[in-house]
């Protein structure tokens, strides 16, 4: 079994509804080790009273039930539904959300199993992490699409989705941003395909950084 001693790590964003986690998904199955931030926001929450009690104060404490498991419909309605309870919500889980995450990126790399690290984060440029990354990838769809998809998927309303598009970085700077875009206007398959071109050009870039110890872009 092949040893990597210095994967690539490789951020994947977008926006909502734009299909960010099943391009990580298409990744690991070719071998990348992938780390949700939504995952380890949840992990933070559940395993933090010092946070628990924070939460409690900003946001009520009905938004955990009686056996201490966070309601979070209704923490996200409370949340966004404004600017500054966004940014109350995001002051306080991210730090915790992030810690996780670099933990979680250690044992991959020291595992030396994944030629590619993959973190699946919405909020990449929004909490200003991006240098922690060797690459980033962002999934584009357009607004009318990742619509459709949301509230399929979620049993959003369309002014929950535009108020949480509200709070995003706007779909256009980040792509200008990205070292790879992925379109995903179209089928799963055309998108498994780009995916695919994209996950070979990645490949040959964790070589580079194999032999060299930095990436050459």
């Amino acid at each position: 079994m092949a040893k990597y001693n210095n994967p690539l790590i490789v951020g994947i964003t977008g926006g909502i509804g734009s299909g960010q986690s099943t391009v990580a998904a298409i990744l690991e199955k070719r071998g990348a080790k992938v780390i949700n931030a939504d995952e380890m926001a949840k992990k933070a929450i559940a395993k933090n009273k010092s946070l628990q009690r924070d939460l409690k104060k900003v946001f009520g404490n009905d938004i955990f039930d009686a056996g201490g498991r966070l309601n979070r419909a209704l923490l996200a309605e409370r949340a966004f539904k404004d600017i500054t309870q966004t940014r109350r919500l995001n002051q306080l889980v991210h730090p915790r959300m992030v810690e996780n995450i670099i933990e979680e990126m250690e044992k991959a790399r020291f595992s030396g199993r994944y030629p590619l690290i993959v973190i699946d984060a919405a909020l990449i440029y929004e909490i200003s992490i991006e240098r922690n990354f060797d690459v980033i990838i962002v999934v584009t769809a357009s607004m009318s699409r990742r619509e459709k998809r949301v509230m399929e998927r979620d049993g959003m309303s369309r002014q929950q989705f535009l108020d949480r598009v509200g709070k995003q970085i706007p779909l256009e700077d980040k792509t200008a941003w990205a070292d790879f875009v992925i379109d995903n206007n179209g089928t799963l398959e055309d998108l498994e395909q780009r995916t695919l071109k994209v996950h070979q050009k990645l490949m040959e870039l964790m070589r580079q950084k194999q032999r060299k110890g930095a990436i050459v872009k």
